[in-house]
């Protein structure tokens, strides 16, 4: 048998992430599926909980490309964590939408009849997964926006799995300049400093007091106002400490808007 025909494809190639090895799609790829009419069940176990189950058939939005992706036959087993947020349209129908994250706890390779680890070991994993969920939620601060809160900050569902092309159109509803330079994920910040500042409440409005000129003097506006006294060169230096994305393309303005919607935690880097 050839060297080729012995060597793994790219998907079972052995990789490294963080110093862990893995085998698999590569870390950062993403994929796109359609989900057919499928089953959900549902029973109320408490006023606020309830008992779910779905089944259905998931198909690739595009054509898988040749000897790509696991073997047919292959079995997964994974914890989904995830927020549905619906909208009622009528009587018999909701808008319903999915966000949040998976898992994988086990696989079965199609030439296997036991999965890779044992039920103990599973249960282990999801145990450490959702423990370190809960401690990135105690560990954000209070004022970031969280996916599982509504009504406090303008929200785009699947945001950050948009394409370049989807988050161009955001960054134009936004006004945002010089995005035929930005990469992905510059984008992807800009257009989150945007919302982020569309949505925090705005200072009260107070009773302007005349000039002796006769012109009202404008009370100052917060942190936004200290950052509009800068030049742009000292503007950029902060939000280079601040990791803010896209700050090259920035003008002025834009980057006053991304860095009062972006506040410096103490002692802490800001987070993309």
């Amino acid at each position: 048998m050839a060297d080729d025909e012995r060597r793994p494809q790219g998907y079972d190639r052995l990789k490294q992430h963080g110093g862990q090895g893995y085998s698999g799609m590569q870390v950062g790829r993403s994929h796109k599926w359609y989900y057919d009419q499928g089953e959900w069940r549902e029973r109320k176990i408490t006023p606020d909980e309830w008992e779910i189950y779905y089944q259905t058939t998931k198909r690739r939005a595009a054509r898988a490309p040749e000897e790509s992706g696991a073997p047919v036959g292959t079995e997964y087993n994974w914890l989904i964590v995830s927020h549905q947020r619906v909208d009622k349209l009528d009587a018999n129908n909701y808008m319903t939408c999915l966000e949040g994250r998976k898992f994988k706890v086990a696989h079965k390779r199609a030439s296997s009849h036991a999965w890779n680890v044992s039920e103990k070991a599973q249960r282990k994993k999801v145990i450490e997964y959702l423990e370190q969920m809960i401690e990135t939620l105690k560990a954000a601060d209070e004022a970031e926006p969280l996916p599982f809160s509504v009504g406090e900050h303008e929200h785009a569902y699947g945001l950050n799995l948009r394409t370049k092309a989807e988050l161009l159109d955001m960054a134009r509803k936004y006004g945002i300049s010089g995005t035929s330079k930005m990469k992905r994920e510059e984008l992807l910040d800009a257009v989150k400093a945007c919302m982020e500042l569309a949505g925090r409440p705005q200072p009260e409005k107070t009773a302007e007091q005349p000039k002796p000129d006769g012109h009202a003097e404008r009370k100052p506006d917060g942190e936004a106002t200290k950052l509009e006294a800068k030049s742009k060169d000292e503007l950029y230096r902060l939000a280079s400490e601040r990791g803010i994305g896209g700050r090259s393309s920035m003008n002025k303005r834009q980057l006053v808007h991304a860095l009062a919607a972006r506040r410096q935690r103490p002692g802490k880097s800001s987070r993309a």
